[in-house]
């Protein structure tokens, strides 16, 4: 007899996941943060995520593992944060398009994410610190020159990945170049190092021989982590940064 019972999260399981995931969707090619204020009632916050099962609370269901015990099936290693939409999209066609090792994966590298913002701990001076105009100038800059690199936007699918490499490459190297132009300690140079780093650990993890979802995994969280610093700058110096770059960042 198929069983009917759900194999459902805690309280607790659903709200260390999300803390783990910083209320930001793990799905790679989806930014969203899924927490934030209402609006009529100060004292309430919204909250859209989802703790979503990797594998089946029940059978019958998506990527179900008859394999896994009650316990297996409800703890937190079974479970991913998401956002609404991507909730319902990794479920459709019952799970086909997305298999529970994806899925995991996913996880993985979203949580590695958050971990190195939450140890950016630089990011916390931005409220204290003085624009420079001079910086000001520099972030227009880097700006201009991310928004002509494909790399950073472009479906994997339709890049040369040799190309991506060197696209990537060549953003090192110019923000490398304009490290000098920066006010130390700044808002800027903090952003750039961060982009830099983000970069640098594509390079060391990933290379153009992989298979093209390796490549877009990696590429993935490279550029959710650009977006975030993207972000920063756009808000910070007031700047606007425009389609196609502009759908790296955080929505």
């Amino acid at each position: 007899m198929a069983k009917t019972n759900r194999d459902n999260f805690s309280a607790s399981v659903v709200s260390k996941v999300a803390e783990r995931a910083g209320y930001i969707c793990s799905n790679p090619r989806c930014n969203r943060i899924t927490i934030g204020p209402t609006d009529n009632d100060v004292n309430k916050s919204t909250k859209t995520g989802i703790a979503a099962h990797i594998c089946a609370a029940a059978s019958g269901g998506p990527r179900y593992d008859m394999s896994q015990t009650p316990q297996e099936r409800k703890s937190i290693s079974n479970a991913i944060w998401l956002c609404g939409t991507c909730s319902i999209l990794i479920d459709k066609n019952n799970g086909i398009d997305y298999p529970a090792p994806d899925i995991k994966r996913w996880k993985k590298v979203h949580e590695k994410l958050i971990k190195e913002c939450l140890e950016g701990g630089k990011r916390l001076m931005f409220q204290f610190l003085t624009q420079q105009p001079k910086d000001a100038s520099v972030a227009r800059k880097v700006i201009k020159f991310l928004e002509q690199r494909g790399a950073l936007f472009v479906h994997i699918q339709h890049e040369v990945p040799q190309y991506v490499f060197e696209s990537v490459k060549e953003i090192r190297t110019f923000l490398t170049s304009v490290q000098s132009e920066i006010e130390p300690e700044s808002p800027l140079e903090i952003i750039v190092d961060s982009i830099n780093h983000a970069c640098r650990h594509f390079m060391n993890t990933t290379n153009w021989k992989q298979s093209t979802k390796e490549i877009e995994y990696g590429l993935s969280a490279t550029r959710k982590i650009i977006g975030i610093n993207l972000k920063d700058l756009e808000q910070i110096y007031n700047l606007k940064i425009d389609k196609p770059l502009s759908e790296i960042l955080p929505q």
